[in-house]
């Protein structure tokens, strides 16, 4: 997985509060050992190690991986299985050929990484960006870079590549259309239609 970023979002604000909910809980955490303490004069060793930095370490890898998705913070959920209806253009936007893959999409607050799978290669993305459409009824973009490796049996028919992806997501994130255009090793455009899976 590699570093995404999201317009309009400001993880800073995010890390700002984890902070101060650490020291919240720290100062909370001291106080109820101090409390435990002189209620029953039992030595506790927990005190000396619930510190501010522990607590946020625990508080952003929950967040990481979980809390964001259950709370609304403009960061979009779309990771998933996707299904894959392609088709490969020619230059006067006739169908030159279609295909078939699936996308795993797998995400964290932090991390993002696409994958697509074909009977013939396979891609990963190694760069991305995630955006808000405007209007009410609009959804989500996603822009990545990917890498594109043939299946070891297609050497001799295609090349290893590079290219580029816009995926527009639906407001319910339930299905996305695409255009995708590769560069040098088979320079070739198209469209793709996505559905979730699951």
């Amino acid at each position: 997985m590699h570093d995404y970023a999201i317009f309009g979002h400001n993880r800073a604000t995010i890390g700002r509060w984890l902070g101060i909910i650490s020291i919240v809980l720290a100062g909370a955490a001291s106080s109820l050992f101090a409390w435990l303490y002189e209620a029953t004069s039992a030595e506790t060793y927990v005190a000396a190690i619930v510190t501010p930095a522990i607590i946020y370490f625990i508080l952003h890898c929950c967040f990481n991986k979980f809390a964001w998705k259950l709370l609304s913070f403009s960061t979009p959920n779309v990771s998933g299985v996707w299904s894959v209806q392609g088709k490969t253009l020619n230059e006067d936007g006739s169908t030159k050929y279609d295909w078939k893959a699936e996308i795993d999409i797998e995400q964290t607050w932090e991390k993002i990484c696409v994958t697509l799978r074909t009977s013939q290669s396979s891609s990963e993305s190694y760069t991305a960006t995630l955006a808000a459409k405007p209007g009410t009824k609009a959804g989500w973009v996603l822009h990545y870079g990917y890498s594109n490796t043939p299946d070891s049996n297609q050497y001799h028919e295609l090349n290893s590549h590079k290219g580029y992806c816009e995926l527009v997501f639906n407001k319910e994130l339930s299905q996305g259309e695409a255009s995708y255009f590769n560069s040098n090793g088979r320079r070739t455009f198209g469209q793709m239609t996505l559905r979730k899976e699951k």
